[in-house]
């Protein structure tokens, strides 16, 4: 469905093919500056947002607005949530959230003006809330705050292989990850892109013992998407895995999974998920890549491997003006508070 009015182009659809092939002629605007597949940025490439429009379960609209001279493209889904997440609190509404369907610390939308964006999101109706801001930006009459961050890994170039890393640590993170390594000694990995091995009870047990849950995917998105899957096994077992996704030199980890029981034999889930993340830098030094984007929450763990935390934020707004009152009233309660020390993992500064 396309209309105009207040001097803004709108297209505002669930079709995800008709939206991207009208974005590709110019139908909807002449300078839009993704007019080719190709050029849309990871992870907004249509295959994977066709993949999600049936591996996310909740519904999902997209929107396209343009003004002549700004523009944003962004992702709405429906969810009931817990507003007091990061809290003690209980309050589960429907929530209209724009974010990439899938969990991703990125936000779910492009746009090259953040504040034009955020005035039209404050015109649909109902409680809506921005997650994953990468800035803070002017949003009059909207709630923000601090949402869980990022946490990014920067490899130095000096570090050619995992040895390398290794020797890099200062001492107590390097014999931490040794251990992990030697507890771990009879765990083989393969790396597949395909659907061959079935890693889809291991990313449910890991989303039911999530204390942040947003969407649970099917077990088709994990079959179909275009990502490295690297597969721990425990006596032919899959016990654990891993999803990356490499853009240009920055690798994006964007799912894990483990099977629990290990706790009850050799290898426990703590020294599982060392390796599973050594694995992960290892990989990403194999393949040239100078930044690893850890993602969302284990920041302790992660912190470790000497990542360093991005902040991200959201934004929230209700049409009723009762309701916002009470939610700009009461971003704190809506915020992630965190105070992680700083680890000093490397030996010498990054």
């Amino acid at each position: 469905m396309k209309k105009a009015s207040d001097n803004v182009t709108k297209y505002i659809g669930n079709d995800a093919d008709e939206l991207f092939a009208e974005l590709k002629e110019g139908t909807i605007t002449k300078d839009y500056p993704y007019t080719r597949e190709d050029f849309l940025p990871f992870p907004f490439e249509p295959d994977l947002i066709k993949i999600l429009k049936n591996g996310n379960p909740l519904s999902q609209t997209y929107y396209y607005i343009d003004n002549g001279s700004d523009y944003a493209f962004f992702i709405v889904y429906d969810n009931r949530m817990n507003l007091f997440t990061f809290g003690k609190a209980s309050l589960f509404m429907n929530i209209q959230t724009v974010a990439f369907p899938c969990s991703l610390s990125c936000g779910g939308y492009l746009t090259n003006n953040i504040e034009f964006m955020l005035s039209y999101i404050k015109t649909i109706k109902g409680c809506k809330l921005v997650l994953n801001v990468d800035s803070l930006a002017k949003a009059d009459g909207m709630s923000f705050g601090e949402t869980l961050p990022t946490c990014v890994l920067k490899l130095d170039a000096k570090v050619n292989n995992k040895e390398d890393y290794l020797s890099s640590l200062r001492s107590q993170y390097r014999r931490r990850m040794n251990l992990a390594i030697k507890r771990c000694a009879d765990i083989e990995l393969k790396q597949i892109c395909d659907a061959s091995i079935d890693i889809y009870p291991l990313y449910l047990q890991t989303y039911e013992r999530s204390d942040y849950k947003l969407e649970r995917l099917s077990k088709s998105f994990f079959d179909e998407i275009d990502a490295q899957k690297i597969v721990f096994f425990e006596q032919c077992k899959p016990v654990g895995f891993v999803m990356l996704k490499q853009t240009a030199k920055r690798l994006v980890f964007m799912f894990c999974g483990m099977d629990y029981e290990m706790n009850d034999r050799k290898i426990s889930c703590v020294d599982l998920y060392y390796y599973m993340l050594f694995n992960i830098v290892d990989y990403a030094i194999r393949n040239d890549c100078d930044s690893i984007d850890f993602g969302q929450t284990s920041e302790n763990t992660k912190l470790k491997f000497g990542a360093v935390l991005e902040k991200r934020y959201f934004y929230a707004h209700h049409t009723n003006p009762v309701l916002n009152i009470f939610a700009m009233l009461g971003r704190h309660v809506l915020e992630y508070r965190y105070d992680f020390p700083d680890y000093n993992v490397f030996k010498e500064s990054q």
